[in-house]
């Protein structure tokens, strides 16, 4: 959660006071450009932690934007598990024959979890995963799943990543519009 703090809010107000209804747009503003950044921060720390592309982590984050009237800004991200066969795996294509090999996926980058009795097989619909047998017949099967990207940026290091930068970036952003606004940029 970020939130303006009293001194900011004091700053704005002391330096922005002669010019009207400059101090909700400078700070709405200001909101809006740390919101951006904790996103983009938020996909540069998942990627950092997680074997994943950010377009597969950029696409599940939404920014509800701040307005003048309405200072407050959120971050939000909805998504459902990722197939396993999203992150590294090794082997990474279906065999062609019958060898048995261990499969190896790394969902974080810090090291890879063999997976028993686990294989790489490709659907009719042409999707490729991740399955295990179930029961004591060859079928049915099971596809597995790693996180999901909410659950990856939930993730403590990650989220106090996200929360520090974004205090930082909203410090300087305050600054950044008020400077603006007394220049007579953002009128």
């Amino acid at each position: 959660m970020i939130n303006v703090t009293n001194s900011q809010l004091n700053r704005a107000i002391e330096a922005l006071q002669h010019i009207p209804n400059a101090v909700p747009k400078a700070l709405s503003a200001a909101i809006n450009r740390a919101a951006e950044g904790a996103r983009t921060e938020a996909v540069k720390k998942v990627k950092e932690e997680y074997v994943i592309t950010a377009s597969r982590v950029r696409e599940t984050i939404h920014i509800f934007k701040a307005n003048p009237a309405n200072l407050t800004a959120a971050i939000t991200s909805r998504g459902r598990l990722r197939a396993l066969s999203y992150f590294k795996t090794n082997p990474s294509k279906p065999l062609t024959r019958r060898i048995t090999r261990q499969l190896i996926a790394h969902v974080k980058r810090t090291g890879g979890e063999k997976i028993s009795g686990a294989f790489i097989a490709k659907t009719r619909s042409g999707h490729v995963g991740v399955f295990n047998r179930v029961g004591k017949a060859r079928l049915p099967l099971v596809q597995r799943y790693g996180p999901s990207v909410p659950q990856m940026m939930g993730e403590p290091r990650v989220s106090s990543h996200i929360e520090q930068e974004s205090k930082r970036r909203l410090d300087d952003r305050i600054e950044h519009e008020i400077s603006r606004i007394l220049r007579g940029a953002g009128l």
